[in-house]
């Protein structure tokens, strides 16, 4: 069995869009679906009228990501907890689909999906574990400049072939599917993640643990991307991306790397300051 977990933050119109798409194309009783409101005020009358079988849960306040998911994480029953966006369309039994790759190969302990854009072209969703070298550059925002650097191909995985199923070290959280065994093993997603970076992080630790993180090519839904956070400033969602690169490279590299990014945040800022006066939002 499937339990899908979804997180609704000012996203009503897509999240009703995708529960649509998902029933269409999955039969009530195969799955479990659970949304948790994460205190955006948005009115939940007519998700809970079209959607009846869907399980609520309303948080008074905004957990992020990681902590809206974790909720509904520790109500499910499934063999598979499978995140999904509010901003996914389902096209075909992706979810289906999804079960039978996971029950033919054990040592995967995470799958993701082939996530397109709604005008069908692929999306990038899937990367290299990051380092602190390429966050630096990220932050200090030279990715403007050197478009073409080793350090940012490898982490983006600009010559990914998307069109064949592999092992990878990190995907998307748009469509992410989780081993139960794998939540029993190494826990929750860490909450200390508002939001970003809450399932690389995951994957590193499912990794640490010998299991396996697997793109497969031929499970496939269309992602909006960013529906929740394109209501959202600039400035603030940069804030929140150098909050979470900072705890990823504690957890991971240590408290020298990790100084480094406390001691750069004023440079930071200044960069992420002169990128929203480009794009405020």
């Amino acid at each position: 069995m499937i339990s899908v977990v979804t997180v609704n933050y000012k996203t009503i119109d897509y999240t009703l869009i995708m529960l649509e798409s998902l029933f269409k194309h999955h039969v009530k009783g195969e799955i479990e679906v659970f949304v948790v409101e994460n205190g955006s005020g948005d009115d939940l009358t007519e998700l809970r009228r079209q959607f009846p079988q869907v399980k609520l849960i309303d948080s008074e306040v905004n957990l992020g990501f990681a902590g809206g998911c974790n909720i509904a994480i520790e109500q499910a029953v499934g063999d598979y907890v499978v995140l999904i966006n509010p901003d996914v369309v389902f096209v075909d039994e992706a979810l289906c689909l999804m079960e039978e790759k996971m029950n033919a190969d054990t040592g995967v302990g995470v799958g993701g999906a082939s996530l397109k854009n709604l005008d069908g072209t692929q999306q990038a969703c899937v990367w290299s574990f990051p380092t602190p070298i390429d966050q630096l550059m990220l932050l200090l925002k030279l990715n403007y400049v050197f478009t073409n650097s080793k350090s940012f191909r490898r982490w983006l995985m600009k010559d990914f072939n998307y069109a064949e199923s592999q092992d990878v070290d990190q995907v998307m959280g748009a469509f992410f599917c989780i081993r139960r065994n794998v939540i029993d093993t190494i826990g929750l997603l860490d909450d200390g993640f508002f939001i970003w970076y809450e399932e690389v992080d995951f994957c590193k630790r499912a990794v640490d643990k010998g299991f396996r993180v697997r793109y497969f090519h031929d499970v496939v839904a269309k992602h909006k991307k960013g529906a929740s956070f394109d209501r959202v400033p600039t400035i603030t969602k940069q804030q929140v991306l150098r909050r979470s690169i900072r705890r990823y490279i504690k957890k991971h590299h240590g408290r020298f790397a990790h100084s480094i990014f406390v001691l750069g945040e004023p440079v930071f800022f200044t960069a992420s300051a002169f990128v929203s006066l480009i794009k405020p939002m």
